[in-house]
């Protein structure tokens, strides 16, 4: 927890008074920064990232294998 705190510190005072940030437009802003997060179920996740629902994305093993988890040859993941 303290490491969070350390590394979100930067940011509490932009949060409360703002900064001006250079947009991509070549204007600049006043914003406040904001840290967020994205809390789903798996079938939202599969949906929202576009994975397939049930299957391994580690390895080749069969959606209906999938109770017993036996190992399976590893996905080739192309750089």
């Amino acid at each position: 927890q303290e490491s969070i705190v350390t590394m979100l510190r930067p940011l509490e005072e932009p949060a409360k008074s703002g900064i001006k940030v250079l947009c991509a437009d070549s204007r600049t802003r006043h914003a406040y920064p904001r840290i967020a997060s994205f809390l789903a179920d798996y079938p939202e996740q599969c949906n929202i990232t576009g994975i397939k629902y049930g299957w391994c994305p580690h390895c080749e093993i069969d959606p209906d294998d999938m109770p017993g988890f036996n190992c399976r040859p590893r996905r080739c993941h192309p750089q």
